[in-house]
This record gives C-alpha cells, sequence and structure tokens, in this order.
C-alpha cells in the first residue's frame, strides 16, 4: 500500500485508530497510518483457520482438468487454494489451462506471487463486480469458487442463473482470536478515535468479543467501513458509519479515512 510521505503534521497525527482486519494482513495498512501520523491499535477480530474438512476443496482440486475459470475473491482465499495445491503435490501449472479471475488488485497481486497471471479483474471490488464481469462468459463453463465458509451465495446464485456450473467448496473459516476480548476493551478504555472494519466477519466477531457495557462504549466511536457490505452489517449492529471509501481497497479506505478527520479538524 502507499500513502503519501510528509514531514507536516496532518489530520490523522495522535488519532488512535483500531486496526480488527485478521493477523498477517494488517502491515500495509498499518504503515499507511503510521505515515500519516496516527496510531494504529492493532486488534484482530477474526482469525484464518482451516475448515472442518478439506474433503470438496480437494474434490475439486482433483478435476482441474474439468474447470474453465478460477475464481478467488480474498487473499485469504488464494491462500488457502494454494496451501492446499501444495499440500496435495501440484503447483501452478495444473492451472495452466485455466482463466483466473481475482476480486481486486490485492488478490491479483497475490496471485502474481504464486505465478499466476490474472486474466480477469472486475472494476468493482465485490461479489456484485464479479457476477457483473462474468455473467455474460460462463454460460455453460465450469466455475470454481473456493470461498469463505460464511460468504454470501450471491456468486454461485447469479453465476448458476447465468448457465454456470459453480463449484464452490469451503477453502477456509475464521474464528475469535485467543485474547481479543481482554485487549478490546482495555482499547476501549484508554480511548479510540476510529474503528475500522475491512469486512463483515470483523464488525460481527467485534460486537461477539464484547460486553454490553464496553459494546455501548464502542458505538459511540465512529467508524470507517471498506464498502457497502461492511457498512451495512456494522449500522445493523449498531455503529456509526462514518467513513466509507468509493472504491473498496484499503488505499482508498486510508484516504478516505484522512479526509474524515481533515474535515473533523476543520469544524474544531
Amino acid at each position: 500500500m502507499s500513502a503519501k510521505r510528509t514531514s507536516e503534521p496532518t489530520s490523522l497525527a495522535g488519532r488512535r485508530i483500531l486496526v480488527t482486519r485478521a493477523a498477517g494482513q494488517t502491515s500495509s495498512f498499518n504503515e499507511a497510518l503510521v505515515k500519516l501520523g496516527a496510531v494504529p491499535i492493532v486488534i484482530p477480530t477474526i482469525e484464518i483457520v482451516p475448515p472442518s474438512s478439506f474433503a470438496e476443496l480437494d474434490q475439486a482440486i482433483a478435476r482441474l482438468d474439468h474447470i474453465d475459470f478460477l475464481l478467488l475473491t480474498s487473499v485469504n482465499a488464494v491462500n488457502a487454494f494454494f496451501d492446499r495445491l501444495e499440500r496435495l503435490g501440484l503447483d501452478v501449472h495444473a492451472l495452466i489451462n485455466l482463466q483466473t479471475v481475482a476480486v481486486g488488485p490485492k488478490s491479483a497481486a497475490a496471485l502474481a506471487e504464486r505465478g499466476v497471471h490474472v486474466e480477469l479483474v472486475p472494476e468493482d471490488y465485490r461479489a456484485e463486480g464479479v457476477v457483473a464481469l462474468l455473467r455474460d462468459r460462463v454460460s455453460g463453463k465450469r466455475l470454481l469458487y473456493p470461498r469463505a465458509a460464511l460468504a454470501r451465495d450471491l456468486i454461485p446464485k447469479e453465476l448458476r442463473a447465468a448457465g454456470a456450473e459453480v463449484i464452490a467448496p469451503v477453502a477456509y473459516t475464521s474464528t475469535n482470536p485467543v485474547g481479543a476480548a481482554d485487549r478490546l476493551q482495555h482499547a476501549i478504555t484508554e480511548g479510540l478515535d476510529l474503528l475500522t472494519f475491512t469486512a463483515s466477519s470483523t464488525v460481527r466477531n467485534f460486537v461477539q468479543l464484547l460486553s454490553a457495557n464496553d459494546l455501548s462504549l464502542a458505538r459511540q466511536v465512529p467508524a470507517a467501513s471498506i464498502g457497502p457490505l461492511t457498512s451495512k452489517t456494522a449500522r445493523e449492529l449498531g455503529f456509526n458509519v462514518a467513513v466509507e471509501p468509493a472504491s473498496s481497497t484499503l488505499d482508498d479506505l486510508v484516504v478516505a479515512i484522512e479526509a474524515f478527520f481533515a474535515k473533523a479538524n476543520d469544524h474544531t
């Protein structure tokens, strides 16, 4: 992630910003915030873990020569799929006859690191954008969509309606990280200027981790959401979503956060 370098104080100087993204996926986001003078309070509310069974994913991988499109909608999906591919003794050459679809630039970059060229990336980095991109391309085709356990059924439902055979095995799931509840309670007590949520699961787990009293305090803190679906979940759970970028990327989220505090400073 890139963020402008500056030696002058910015609107984020000294702002305590809670980062709830999964461990191992926060470094670029944190670095961008730090460069702008913010103080990231990193407390992941989700931990990515293997599914209860790899049987469906293994069956799909065994039939890769019958697949036309491989769809990966997150860096987590990329990592889970390739980790399993390697565990089964295969490598990137098993994908040579597939068209690979990434949901956005981060997923595409993760695939490039694995040696995979991405043919298709939607303009809208959400499930809706994936459907719009593929709807007219997949009739009569087989599509492999390794997914999160709690993923919406929008992609399989819409692409099956468009005539595709969609194979959607669970590749990974998530859980509450050990110790997160105590760390969140402490952070809320110390004071926060902004909550950040990068997926609906980060919001739901945040709520599950807090006592009623701490949750009430947390809801008084403005929240930044990466996109419409996450914002919808956050609002339904009682949070004040004050920041949402026009494009669902971490780069744009940082820009939107900086603009929010710049405006806040103008009114103080």
